[in-house]
């Protein structure tokens, strides 16, 4: 993570002698790491009481994190799943996924972790770290918060479209289903070898070379080609007969090996390549040393190990990570575990990002296989379709249109909104079609408009702490309030292109339907994750009120009949009516939803993070972990686990009620609906949905201080997918975020109100600069008798030899004025208040770009000119040259303009 300040620790800065020593002077330096964890990551997921063995964090991406209080030694827990060598500080001991570990750990970290996370993958590796002082923490924490994968994005959804043009009948269950052309091309021989291996393993009773022999036998088959080629096949057919034993035995021990795949792979090629490579230093049996053990090991734990094969496994390093992820050698622990670390992160993608539900690394290594044999195939737009190529890597734009008041900029803004939103080919030079197509896109939540000014904060752009009405679960307002984050105007049109997807070809009818509001587990306790996910996962919304009443019976379509059936349950309470919500929300749930309604899922009270069709009755379902037995069937339509805005659906913040019927009126079905279709097959291999930001004035605020970190993340090679991508840790909400390549940003600068040469130049470096001038030839020639065209360049003329290029007067302001009144009226409320302001009120020189300077007393086109007489007691004397009053003549000469001719 990139030290920005925002997650220094304990009370002083992190290095300073004052806070060093104060840690170093503690009895054991845990009351100072725990302070330091608070500071970081917030309220504890566990073990917040004093009294605990034990305290549990989360990160922002998921991950979590351990301290020992129960210990003098200062013992940190970690997710060792993916973890490279060297750890940078500390003593590390790991702890594989079957193995014991402090039964106080955070969930993710648990030996035991509950049913919801053991669908997830759990357990899975820890390692407590010890460190000697303190002050190592805070180099421990760094580490950890960037030890994540990174990989290129935006070709990893290239290969995923060529995944899909080989598997055109793919679904995101296919995985998990038993027919179709990936179970027939990849799978079934695969999973019916796990199925032997795992057998052999579990009924082995003799020793390590005896199951190893059994195991060689399996792999040397004929019936199936994962080791690759015949050449390999017959090397491991002649170790086995020039070093009898050696390559069993350590094929058994490897079955049996409990040690991370890493470190067991690592032993098992320590092991054997001397009987490997024996004779063959003309040709080094490299290839072989990947693929046997990782084969055996994928097989007998695929949770946990994946099988290397040379080829495919170098391109998708090349591909994804820009490097090579081998070394001319036999495997190494390093180079597996960095495979490990690759695989597991395409893994969270499908499982997270893509929702193709994959059951273990084999289908990653499926995935792989598929796409990256051919690396250079895989890249080639035969493979891609040249739609989904340019969809997947859009060239972001960051603009800024300059220029003198008056040159066109709003509407060059619009129109260029209007483009980048796709429509290429649209008439331009029909103002009005433009400016209609322009609020079009407004409405669809496309483009979004602010202005910068002298008092426009980071908090109004990025993100800020917003004063919150303090509810009751029921929704009720209640006494005081709270702060919470709340995105700004960059952060939420952001997250709305990053959730946009694809736009799809089909349709979604969204008329004669209700829709409601649910809330799925509170969406920022991790403790609720399940619920959300178990929603997901059985195709259901939950919901958790009623006291395990069943409603199912057919008497409870009525409103009383639920009350007299819940009254039972709290006697003591002083009255039951409609409005508890023991009765009110599974009503609703039950009676107000109708079939083919649509319910959206909230995360908070600002953004929402699911779409379902109703797509059944209520029904009642047991749980043991949790009260959310109240369901209905529903069809997942779109689904996004950090969730989009709530501003783009709805016309306000959600309230805090369970269930509640959101007002028609106020949906925005059009962004609605293209939320629903973005997340539809078809939609995969069409461009995302683009996304504009116009800022007005950018010159007039802080740059500096309106962008913050972002000002890195708007450069297009650091935005989500490109080759030098970068996310940030958002000061308040502590969420990651990213800048998307699909948001365009346009600015417009007023070069008369403050000079270009002033910029922030962070800004002039990320942004290319198209200048707007006065452009005469866009005027008639006359205009009721006024030479207009000629009178424009005559004014700019004589402005820039007074003063300077940038404060010229705009065609725009003359655009449209077809009577020599009209012009007249520009003339007095526009342009001559604006050449007053230019100079200062030096009326002289606006009288001199006017062509009245040489005006007598008393006479003037646009002004009059008034000589003062001296007051009693001063002579003329006194001033060089006489003083002057100028005035707006009302109306002008008839001959005004005559001098502009």
């Amino acid at each position: 993570m990139a030290d920005d300040g925002s997650n220094q620790i304990g009370t002083a800065p992190a290095g300073s002698e004052t806070s060093t020593q104060a840690a170093s002077a503690s009895s054991s330096g845990v009351a100072f790491t725990e302070a330091a964890l608070r500071a970081r990551y917030g309220t504890p997921i566990c073990g917040d009481k004093p009294s605990g063995k034990a305290v549990g964090f989360q990160l922002p991406d998921g991950r979590q994190i351990g301290l020992q209080r129960d210990v003098g030694t200062i013992t940190i827990w970690i997710e060792a799943d993916g973890l490279q060598s060297p750890l940078p500080i500390g003593d590390m001991t790991t702890y594989t996924a079957d193995q014991g570990r402090h039964s106080n750990l955070p969930p993710r970290l648990k030996h035991d972790p509950g049913a919801s996370l053991r669908a997830q993958g759990f357990p899975r590796a820890v390692a407590s770290v010890k460190l000697a002082e303190a002050a190592a923490v805070a180099q421990l924490l760094d580490w950890y918060d960037a030890h994540r994968p990174v990989l290129n994005r935006a070709v990893l959804e290239r290969l995923k479209q060529v995944f899909l043009a080989a598997f055109p009948d793919f679904l995101p269950s296919a995985f998990q289903a038993e027919g179709g052309k990936f179970h027939a091309d990849e799978d079934t021989d695969k999973r019916a070898l796990i199925a032997r291996v795992s057998a052999l393993v579990d009924g082995a009773t003799g020793d390590d070379a005896a199951l190893g022999s059994a195991i060689l036998e399996v792999l040397l088959g004929r019936d199936h080609n994962l080791l690759g080629n015949f050449r390999t096949n017959e090397l491991l057919r002649a170790v086995r007969e020039s070093h009898p034993g050696v390559l069993e035995a350590a094929t058994g021990r490897l079955a049996r090996d409990t040690a991370g795949p890493d470190e067991a792979a690592a032993h098992f090629v320590e092991t054997v390549w001397p009987a490997l490579s024996a004779g063959r230093e003309a040709n080094m049996p490299y290839a072989e040393s990947r693929v046997l053990p990782t084969l055996v090991l994928a097989l007998v734990r695929p949770d946990e190990a994946i099988l290397v094969r040379y080829q495919p496994f170098y391109n998708a390093g090349m591909m994804l990570l820009g490097r090579s992820l081998f070394a001319n050698g036999p495997l190494t622990r390093t180079e597996y575990a960095t495979v490990l670390e690759l695989s597991r992160a395409i893994f969270a993608i499908m499982r997270d990002a893509w929702d193709w539900r994959p059951r273990d690394l084999f289908d990653v290594q499926s995935f792989i296989w598929v796409t990256c044999r051919d690396r250079a195939a895989a890249l080639s737009s035969a493979s891609i379709p040249e739609s989904a190529v340019s969809a997947l890597t859009p060239e972001p734009t960051n603009l800024i249109l300059y220029g003198p008041p008056g040159t066109g900029k709003t509407f060059r803004t619009a129109a260029e909104a209007v483009r980048l939103c796709g429509y290429d080919d649209f008439d331009f030079d029909d103002r009005s079609a433009v400016m209609a197509k322009y609020r079009e896109l407004c409405g669809l939540k496309q483009i979004a408009f602010v202005t910068f000014h002298q008092s426009y904060s980071y908090e109004e752009f990025i993100e800020g702490l917003r004063p919150k009405p303090i509810h009751s679960e029921t929704g009720e307002a209640g006494a005081g309030f709270t702060l919470e984050p709340e995105p700004g105007a960059f952060v939420r049109l952001a997250r709305s292109a990053l959730t946009g997807g694809g736009q799809s070809d089909a349709n979604y009818d969204l008329a004669n339907k209700k829709f409601f509001k649910m809330s799925i587990g509170r969406a920022n306790n991790s403790t609720d994750e399940h619920i959300f996910e178990d929603a997901i996962e059985t195709n259901s919304v939950l919901l958790g009120w009623g006291d395990q009443v069943d409603w199912s019976d057919e008497a409870f379509a009525s409103r009383e009949a639920m009350i007299e059936a819940w009254r039972p349950h709290h006697p003591d309470h002083e009255e039951a009516h409609a409005n508890v919500g023991y009765v009110r929300f599974p009503y609703i749930l039950r009676n107000e939803v109708r079939t083919g309604d649509i319910i959206i899922v909230s995360r908070g009270n600002s953004l929402f993070r699911a779409i379902g069709e109703v797509v059944g009755p209520y029904r009642y379902v047991p749980r043991e972990a949790d009260g959310y037995v109240n369901q209905r069937p529903v069809r997942w339509l779109w689904v996004n686990r950090e969730g989009a805005p709530v501003s783009d659906i709805f016309d306000r913040a959600f309230a805090m009620a369970a269930i509640y019927e959101l007002a028609a009126s106020s949906i925005n079905r059009p962004v609605l609906e293209r939320y629903i279709l973005s997340n539809r097959e078809s939609a995969d291999a069409h461009p995302p949905v683009p996304f504009v930001l116009i800022i007005d004035e950018i010159n007039r605020a802080n740059i500096s201080k309106v962008f913050g970190e972002l000002i890195t993340l708007i450069e297009p090679d650091k935005r989500f997918g490109g080759l030098n991508a970068l996310e940030v840790q958002l000061p308040y909400s502590r969420s990651s975020f990213v800048v998307p390549a699909n948001l365009h940003i346009i600015g417009t600068m007023n070069t008369a109100d403050r000079s270009i040469a002033l910029l922030d130049t962070a800004l002039r470096r990320r942004f290319t600069f198209r200048e707007l001038m006065p452009d005469p030839s866009r005027l008639p020639e006359f205009v009721d008798g006024v030479p207009l065209r000629n009178m424009l360049r005559v004014l700019n003329e004589r402005i820039e030899y007074l003063f300077d290029r940038d404060h010229q007067i705009g065609h725009a302001y003359f655009i449209g004025r077809d009577t020599r009144a009209e012009i007249d009226v520009v003339m007095r409320t526009k342009v001559i208040p604006l050449l007053v302001e230019y100079f200062f009120e030096d009326w002289t020189r606006v009288a001199i770009v006017l062509g009245d300077a040489d005006a007598k007393s008393g006479e003037g086109r646009f002004l009059v000119r008034t000589e003062l007489k001296p007051p009693p007691g001063m002579t003329s004397d006194d001033h060089a040259l006489p003083r002057v009053r100028w005035a707006l003549r009302d109306p002008f000469l008839p001959d005004a303009y005559a001098s502009f001719a």
